[in-house]
């Protein structure tokens, strides 16, 4: 049965059996998120994490695709009675700049959410998986609160998987958690640095003895992604479901439209889906998108961006039923964390917010952690 939005979720194993009698399960975990799907593979005496763009577009079994000095590297994997093309280069198979993309409240049991997770085990399948022990699958924080949604997931991969080209996995258990769980999860790697924030903001709570001092505090971990803000209050190692949540529309892809709605009056034009990609990777690169040959500095428009990440913080803020007054601490996760930071230092200056190094994989790697967790009391 998986666990209720109350269970203790942050305990980890802190040694893993591997000998030759005894080999490890194996643990596998995939974050599919609005903008890249993050998930674990076999490595070399361990596990390494890799990732792909959240885009599932319908293969083109046509000659021209093999029309290229170099194969991409991509996957054709069956979904919703269908090949979808995924992986690494999808978009260069990319029709228009929000083709093959699913941010509707549904996307957890349609075609593009199928493929996606389908592509991350054909990944784990190419690197050598044949069975997964547990598999560790995340939800944003509104789908994961609706039971049906979790048992929709268990139910649909909790078999034999065909990843295409004859390949199949085979996974024994499916265990789903809310997506910032696993940030939760994976604080424990980064006790120094945590500690470190801790000493620096000058509030009230004093540098952990220990990671189990976590398991005693109120955190709040907030998760900026691509479409949704997510949030989750955990009270002694317990979800608090009534102060958890999640703003639709409050994520990077709003950050983005806002940006350019404000670039088009400027340049006098409408500006198509196509340009929305080339905004988000200026933005992330802190560089000028370039449009018909001529450079924009998008830093001018700082102002409508951070008036979207105030409002989208003073949605999460009223969500929280005023129980920001027990926070203890807030941790942020997700692929753009830096101005959510800032704008929640300022809110809350005696509150530490930390920030969890390399915050894009910081769920999936809490997942990782987890899933061993399970495996390990089987």
């Amino acid at each position: 049965m998986a666990p209720t939005p109350t269970s203790k979720l942050r305990e980890v194993p802190r040694e893993q059996q591997d000998s030759a009698a005894h080999p490890a399960p194996a643990v596998r975990a995939i974050d599919v998120g609005f903008g890249l799907v993050k998930f674990s593979l076999p490595a070399e005496g361990g596990i390494t994490f890799s990732s792909f763009p959240s885009m599932a577009i319908p293969a083109d079994v046509s000659a021209v695709r093999s029309l290229s000095t170099r194969r991409r590297d991509t996957f054709d994997v069956p979904a919703g009675g269908a090949q979808y093309e995924v992986g690494r280069d999808v978009g260069l198979a990319q029709a228009g700049g929000s083709f093959g993309r699913d941010v509707t409240d549904e996307f957890y049991k349609g075609a593009i959410y199928e493929a996606l997770t389908k592509g991350a085990l054909r990944y784990m399948a190419e690197a050598g998986d044949r069975t997964i022990d547990v598999l560790v699958l995340g939800l944003p924080v509104n789908q994961y609160n609706d039971a049906k949604r979790r048992d929709h997931l268990r139910q649909t991969y909790e078999r034999a998987v065909d990843v295409g080209d004859g390949k199949t996995i085979e996974v024994r258990k499916v265990v789903v958690q809310a997506q910032p769980m696993g940030g939760y999860a994976a604080l424990e790697e980064h006790f120094d640095e945590l500690n470190q924030v801790i000493q620096g903001t000058g509030g009230a709570l004093q540098p952990l003895a220990s990671v189990d001092e976590l398991d005693e505090l109120s955190v709040l971990v907030v998760d900026p992604g691509e479409h949704t803000l997510d949030w989750l209050l955990i009270q002694q190692g317990s979800i608090n479901p009534r102060a958890s949540g999640a703003a639709s529309d409050a994520g990077r892809h709003r950050v983005i439209r806002a940006v350019q709605e404000s670039l088009a009056a400027d340049v006098g034009r409408p500006l198509g889906p196509a340009v929305a990609p080339r905004i988000n990777e200026a933005l992330r690169q802190q560089q000028p998108v370039k449009l018909s040959g001529v450079a924009h500095d998008l830093a001018k428009y700082e102002p409508q961006i951070m008036s979207v990440i105030e409002d989208s913080l003073n949605r999460m803020i009223d969500g929280l039923r005023d129980a920001h007054e027990i926070i203890d601490l807030i941790v942020l996760v997700g692929g753009h964390p830096g101005r959510y930071r800032d704008v929640l230092s300022r809110r809350f200056p005696a509150i530490p917010v930390f920030v969890m190094p390399e915050s894009m994989s910081a769920n999936v790697r809490g997942f990782q952690m987890i899933g061993e967790a399970v495996a390990e009391d089987a």
